[in-house]
């Protein structure tokens, strides 16, 4: 059989590989993605601030500062500690006390490497730390058996476990107030069947989806409705709030002991039992007692440092707001305030309720003129009852929304003769940037989107650490409206400063400014507090 040759299929000649390897490839395509897409946004970096230790000496990594120069405003005498638990959980409370009187190492990790020194130092000792000691006696201990934990977690309704489980601590809590003297911070030491039972109870709040009730969904639709101009009348639900106490709260442990601990005027430190043995897997040891004395030095009454860029005149107010039930369908929400000046404890507020208006589609809530006039009226009182009745010489707003112009009206109404303000909202928008290599961009690194629009990596690279101390690809803060005079320069130094201002932890820095990282938290907490119950409004009570 004769074959044509001319009908025969082309074959292609086989591909040469060339010997490229994916470092190659990736700079290749890096320089493609630049020669034809140049960046051209405006940016800087804000250097690392420092915090000021005793001494006035000053440093950027609060480990250091602590182990070197010690408190800001070392105090000799004794931090008294109360501890509430079963026998066992107070007796490991009561070692771990003794041990962190020494050095605590880190120790090796998972895979049996030595953790970086740097990131990860040994813990020196409370005295060598704090320049005091943490004390304790048998008269402010409290032993809860472990049966009626058992008891009190084998409830069949979840908020029933946590309700019996916080009114067993509540009732020992008013026990140590009646001593004298009376302890400064108390350890509450849960056993493992509580934490078996409770540490769960409140993320099926959060990621429970729920139907839109009747309500919800006719409200809905008349905002629908009025958007299109098809009201013939300008109709508007009402949500009846909870009846009773009984129907509203125990949905966190953390939130439901912060908040019901608030009326015997003692700070309390939540600590697992687990977290005690030697087997605790999730920190190392020295991680653990930093973060952990730190935490009750603060909550103790004491401060362990100060920051070196802000000025004492300056007053710093964190708006947020926060729902009144921690589930998808609660639609009242509430305003919040916390103080802040830098050199001092923070102060939390309670403000009004807040509107949202989606008719001018923006589903975030308000303030009207006249509850943000009220808020800030009293944010400030209660920053004079604490500066000893001295006003500051500049106000600065961070909010966790966009300014209506009725917002921004009443803030300025409650300035009085406070003569220089700044007013930022601050969000977490997603936008990010990558730079070249492997590292996340470097921590105080500010690009300039727009004129008012400006991305904070408040979170990154940290060149005094030599590594990028987080997991995921950091998310970068932005400012997205400014009213006021100061340049943006001076917006962000203060915004990468109050990262510092964490005291319930040890760690290098947080990822938000304190005037807006606890918001949910605090706001969570507030939505536990019994009705007609006195609120704390030191900062120490709802950490």
């Amino acid at each position: 059989m004769k074959t044509n040759l001319m009908n025969r299929p082309r074959r292609r000649p086989p591909r040469v590989r060339k010997g490229r390897g994916p470092d190659e490839r990736r700079n290749e395509d890096t320089e493609k993605l630049l020669h034809h897409a140049q960046p051209t946004f405006d940016g800087f970096h804000i250097e690392e601030p420092r915090i000021v230790f005793n001494g006035g000496y000053a440093t950027v990594d609060p480990k250091e500062g602590l182990e070197l120069y010690g408190p800001v405003n070392p105090s000799n005498e004794p931090i008294r500690v109360g501890i509430i638990g079963t026998g066992d959980g107070i007796t490991a409370f009561k070692s771990l006390l003794e041990k962190a009187r020494n050095p605590i190492s880190p120790g090796v990790n998972r895979a049996g490497e030595a953790f970086d020194p740097f990131c990860f130092p040994p813990f020196p000792g409370t005295g060598a730390c704090f320049r005091t000691t943490f004390e304790t006696d048998t008269s402010i201990q409290c032993d809860i058996p472990l049966r009626l934990f058992e008891e009190a977690v084998s409830a069949a309704n979840t908020a029933d476990k946590l309700r019996n489980v916080i009114k067993l601590v509540v009732e020992k809590l008013g026990t140590l107030k009646d001593i004298e003297p009376e302890p400064n911070v108390v350890a509450v030491v849960f056993p493992d069947c509580v934490e078996e039972e409770c540490a769960a109870i409140g993320a099926t709040f959060r990621f429970r989806k729920l139907k839109p009730s009747k309500a919800e969904m006719l409200q809905r639709s008349l905002n629908r409705d009025r958007k299109k101009g098809q009201m013939l009348f300008d109709l508007r639900m009402v949500v009846e709030e909870p009846k009773s106490s009984e129907e509203r709260g125990y949905w966190n442990i953390h939130h439901a002991l912060k908040a019901h601990a608030m009326g015997t005027g003692l700070p309390t430190q939540m600590v697992w039992q687990s977290t005690l043995a030697d087997s605790n897997q999730n920190q190392d040891p020295a991680t653990l007692a930093w973060n952990l004395f730190i935490a009750l030095y603060y909550k103790g009454g004491r401060i362990p440092w100060n920051l070196e860029a802000i000025p004492a005149s300056t007053c710093f107010v964190g708006i947020s707001f926060y729902k009144e039930a921690p589930v998808p369908r609660a639609l009242m929400q509430t305003s919040l305030a916390q103080v802040f000046s830098g050199h001092g404890e923070g102060i939390v507020l309670k403000g009004g309720r807040a509107q949202i208006d989606e008719t001018k589609g923006d589903r975030k809530p308000h303030l009207s003129k006249d509850d943000a006039k009220s808020l800030l009226e009293r944010a400030l009182k209660t920053y004079l009852d604490h500066h000893n009745h001295v006003l500051p010489e500049r106000l600065v707003i961070h909010k966790t929304s966009r300014f209506w112009p009725d917002e921004v009206e009443g803030f300025k109404s409650a300035l009085g003769t406070i003569p220089r303000f700044d007013f930022v909202a601050l969000e977490k928008l997603g936008d990010r940037f990558m730079r070249l290599g492997y590292e996340p961009p470097l921590r105080g690194t500010v690009i300039s989107i727009e004129k008012q629009r400006h991305v904070i990596f408040t979170h990154g690279y940290s060149p005094h650490l030599g590594m990028y101390p987080g997991h995921r690809i950091p998310n970068p803060l932005e400012i997205v409206e400014h009213h006021g005079d100061s340049p943006v320069e001076t917006l962000c130094r203060e915004i990468m400063a109050l990262t510092k201002l964490n005291w319930n932890s040890c760690a290098f820095a947080s990822a938000e400014p304190i005037t807006i990282q606890f918001a949910k938290t605090i706001g969570r907490i507030l939505t536990e507090v019994p009705d007609g119950s006195a609120i704390q409004n030191k900062y120490r009570f709802y950490m």
